[in-house]
């Protein structure tokens, strides 16, 4: 009985040991916490390490391009408004973008917009009439804000976009087809948007009207007239037939689509942004894959971080940094 007695004290050294070596190798185990997660290296040559504020294309048009056109998919000779600057408008010519200003074009513009008086006359681009007018009837684009996270249309494009974040204006386009939703803040499929705009040219003339079809409805169609388009509507039990330009019965050699409906989705600007479970880099505008979900992403600014989510039937492409649908992501 001694020996064994003897023996105790042994044993319980022995378990404490195993105990402690179990707990250290779970400690060890363990992954860092989210707000160490540094993040990955892009796939793709973003604005690394670069001062935005200097940023070339910042400074002559408003908005951090990030790789994009701002002219692509535009109307030849279409007007497009400056970001941040009411008076200045950008003239797409071949696809390149060339900056103007509204009090460059008019020297006289007290005379032109103001009616000879000089106090308080102030002058801006109008995009919808795609004209210089006096600024109390023009509707200027929005600004970013110093902090918050935002997004707005870049007018007369359909499917391009600036987000803002931290104050900084950066140019986004949705591809495939999808077009920029306001309502949401984020790419979306064309028949809950159903926006012409990018179609409708100035060059138009009576002589050669345009005629496009609505992306959200069989009934409904557009006539562009002074780089405007004007919403029409087909008579009861009529299409508009896009091969035609015509309204007709509905035939069977054209498709159509159905009336969108609303959904319950929430724009980031009317919801809490959620800070991004990652280290980003401290300099320079950065998109990154999330670590779990297919359908979100994060978005780095100078070190800032935030999560944003696709559309619901959208996921994110690491390599186009923006949402598509599953069939274009290779």
């Amino acid at each position: 009985m001694l020996p064994r007695m003897k023996l105790l004290p042994l044993y319980g050294l022995v378990l404490f040991g195993l105990v402690q070596f179990v707990l250290a190798g779970n400690t060890l185990n363990q992954g860092p916490p989210h707000e160490l997660i540094v993040a990955p290296e892009p796939e793709v040559v973003q604005k690394e390490d670069e001062d935005l504020e200097q940023d070339p294309e910042l400074k002559e048009y408003g908005v951090i391009f990030s790789g994009l056109n701002l002219c692509g998919n535009i109307a030849n000779n279409s007007y497009l408004p400056r970001v941040g600057d009411c008076a200045s408008f950008i003239d797409c010519v071949d696809q390149k973008a060339i900056p103007g200003n509204c009090y460059d074009k008019y020297p006289n513009y007290v005379d032109e917009f103001c009616e000879g008086i000089k106090t308080d006359c102030e002058v801006g681009f109008d995009y919808t009439y795609q004209a210089c007018n006096n600024k109390i009837y023009v509707k200027c684009m929005p600004k970013c804000e110093l902090h918050n996270l935002t997004s707005f249309c870049y007018d007369r494009t359909c499917t391009k976009y600036v987000l803002c974040y931290y104050g900084y204006p950066v140019l986004r386009e949705c591809l495939d087809g999808l077009q920029y939703n306001s309502e949401t803040d984020r790419c979306d499929f064309p028949e809950f948007v159903d926006c012409v705009e990018n179609e409708c040219s100035q060059e138009i003339t009576p002589r050669d009207i345009v005629y496009i079809a609505s992306k959200a409805s069989c009934e409904k169609y557009y006539i562009c007239s002074d780089g405007k388009p004007y919403a029409q509507e087909c008579a009861r039990g009529l299409y508009f037939n896009p091969e035609r330009k015509h309204c007709d019965f509905k035939p069977t050699d054209f498709m159509c689509k159905t009336t969108a409906q609303q959904r319950n989705i929430k724009s980031f600007s009317r919801s809490p942004p959620r800070r991004a479970d990652i280290v980003c880099p401290e300099k320079g505008v950065h998109f990154y894959a999330h670590k779990s979900r297919r359908d979100a992403y994060y978005y780095c600014v100078n070190g800032n971080g935030v999560t944003l989510d696709c559309t619901p039937g959208l996921f994110y492409d690491s390599e186009a940094r923006e949402c598509r649908e599953p069939q274009y992501i290779k």
